[in-house]
């Protein structure tokens, strides 16, 4: 897969499109850090926090399929480690460390956001993975209010970033498309709320399929 080609960009911007919510966020009782690979997430995280988006952070994760190869320790002790060199106290940070995939970060998180007095979570997580995200907390816990964002929501930024290596490129365009297949799978088996999906996302995901 060429990451340079203008009909490949032009599908997986079609799919990011669709993947991307780049809702507006306000400030929640809680922001929540979902564990994976990418470690701008806690970055991110730190920052709402001082600007006042969340009372405190919960980090969600433990240790995924691709994590359990490049953490030594839980993604949400990772996530701390991290939001702590970012300067956030210790004293305002929760974790949730056992669970391995998007859904249970919000089932075994539901006593932590219980016993803190939380009703309303700003959720972090990857851009491409907001929809997937939100519709996911919405269906396993839905007596809450969910708002989500991202670190980087602007397809131009991601796409350069992407397009640095031919191996991060396939892996992204991968994930992408993977999310796409569980908007579509997830809802049946009562994972997530579901989506319409449009049909030029359609196209878009069967030609990015075959390459």
């Amino acid at each position: 897969m060429n990451r340079f080609d203008l009909d490949i960009i032009s599908n997986v911007k079609t799919i990011w499109d669709f993947l991307v919510l780049d809702e507006k966020i306000e400030p929640c009782d809680i922001i929540m850090g979902c564990g994976c690979i990418n470690t701008d997430i806690p970055v991110y995280c730190a920052q709402l926090f001082k600007e006042g988006y969340g009372k405190k952070i919960l980090f969600a994760g433990g240790l995924g399929k691709l994590t359990k190869h490049q953490f030594n320790k839980s993604e949400a002790e990772v996530y701390r480690d991290i939001a702590l060199g970012e300067g956030v106290s210790s004293s305002d940070i929760l974790l949730e460390t056992t669970s391995t995939n998007t859904g249970d970060n919000f089932l075994l998180s539901k006593s932590i956001l219980d016993e803190n007095g939380c009703q309303k979570i700003l959720i972090v997580h990857k851009p491409y993975s907001e929809r997937r995200t939100l519709l996911t907390a919405m269906a396993q816990l839905p007596d809450y209010e969910w708002l989500i964002t991202s670190p980087c929501s602007q397809f131009d930024v991601y796409l350069s970033y992407m397009q640095m290596d031919e191996e991060l490129f396939q892996n992204q365009v991968s994930l992408m498309v993977g999310d796409v297949q569980r908007c579509m799978i997830y809802p049946q088996l009562g994972y997530m709320l579901e989506s319409e999906i449009p049909s030029q996302v359609m196209e878009s995901y069967s030609y990015l399929m075959e390459k």
